[in-house]
């Protein structure tokens, strides 16, 4: 851990032995080559090399250390450290054959629970979503919707809001974890805050599909066993209370070199 940072949270919920879990989110990785150009991905680009070095640029650069694909590499190397380690989204900066390779080799043969960001469905983050999903998901191990896995007596649920919004199949899939009576820590890319935007990042939710939404917010900031929420999207930290007293982190950016450390007891 040469050239990491460690943003660190405490929690005390009353556990036999203590639980370590690693945080990395939003590193942004921006690579691009040939075969973006003959069969983009990047569909709505007409530059996918110059793109990329664009994009590079914004994520490299101001006194850091290394660029992100080197602060991915030395973050899942210090993985093996902890009892869980869960990555919150924005990982890749964009959709390119590319960025799809050198997530799947670093990746390969780790263990950890992924939960997407809107970067892995950009550009055209909504429109791309279902277009894109099957391609994303076949580059991380677990299901990138909703997965949980209980660790020393936590249930950590790791679910996708990457659309700024909650689905019905998550909300049951929810209530069964709530059924397990386990205190949960949830992990997801976009902050919750106490109310709900149903225009967040664009879209436009049905009256169904708003009143859930509302419904599902809801529950997640009553709901005793949900201890705290844990997010990224900001690129700083931020650690808040919402309307109820959950405490919601933030953590930083991985681009910067900072990853999340959570120390359960």
């Amino acid at each position: 851990m040469n050239h990491l940072k460690t943003d660190t949270v405490n929690l005390h919920l009353g556990l036999e032995k203590p639980v370590r879990i690693l945080q990395l989110t939003d590193v942004h990785i921006s690579l691009a080559d040939e075969r973006d150009v003959k069969k983009p991905l990047l569909t709505t680009v007409k530059e996918p090399l110059e793109f990329a070095a664009k994009r590079r640029s914004v994520f490299f650069g101001q006194g850091r250390e290394r660029d992100p694909i080197g602060y991915f590499q030395e973050a899942m190397e210090y993985s093996k450290e902890f009892d869980c380690t869960v990555i919150t989204g924005d990982l890749i900066d964009f959709n390119s054959w590319a960025n799809y390779d050198c997530v799947k080799e670093i990746l390969a043969g780790k263990d950890y629970l992924f939960t997407p960001g809107s970067h892995e469905f950009c550009p055209n983050y909504f429109e791309a979503k279902a277009r894109h999903m099957d391609a994303v998901q076949s580059i991380f191990r677990g299901n990138i919707l909703f997965e949980s896995r209980v660790v020393g007596g936590v249930n950590v649920v790791a679910m996708d809001n990457s659309y700024y919004m909650w689905t019905e199949e998550q909300m049951e899939l929810m209530k069964t974890e709530i059924a397990r009576g386990l205190p949960i820590l949830l992990f997801c890319h976009v902050p919750i805050r106490g109310e709900y935007h149903p225009q967040g990042g664009g879209l436009q939710l049905s009256e169904d599909l708003l009143k859930l939404n509302i419904e599902f917010n809801q529950l997640l900031q009553d709901e005793s066993l949900i201890k705290a929420v844990f997010c990224g999207h900001m690129h700083t930290a931020q650690h808040y209370l919402g309307s109820s007293p959950k405490p919601c982190y933030i953590m930083p950016s991985l681009f910067t070199g900072v990853v999340g450390e959570i120390v359960i007891d």
